[in-house]
C-alpha cells in the first residue's frame, strides 16, 4: 500500500466517518480526534488490506467502534467521580 493508494481509498471516506462518529458522540471535536485516530489504524494496517474484502466498510465499523469506546470510556469516568 503507497501513499497515493491511501489518499485515493481511503482519504475521501472522511466525511462519512465523520458523520458516523458524530451520531454516536454527539461531540465535534471528539468526532475529528476519532476519525483521525481511525486513519492512522488503517495506514498502520496497510499491509493487511489485501485480505480485507470492502475498505470502506470496515472502516465505517472501526470507526463505530472506536466513538463506542469513547463514550463507554467517558460514562464511566463521570461514574466514578460522581457523588451518591
Amino acid at each position: 500500500m503507497k501513499t497515493d493508494e491511501f489518499i485515493t481509498r481511503i482519504l475521501p471516506l472522511k466525511d462519512n466517518l465523520l458523520r458516523v462518529a458524530y451520531r454516536i458522540t454527539g461531540n465535534a471535536e471528539r468526532s475529528e480526534q476519532i476519525v483521525q485516530d481511525v486513519m492512522l489504524k488503517v495506514w498502520g494496517e496497510r499491509a493487511a488490506w489485501i485480505v480485507i474484502e470492502d475498505i470502506p466498510s470496515y472502516c465505517l465499523m472501526v470507526t463505530r467502534n472506536m466513538a463506542l469506546d469513547t463514550i463507554n470510556l467517558q460514562r464511566k469516568r463521570t461514574e466514578c467521580f460522581t457523588v451518591r
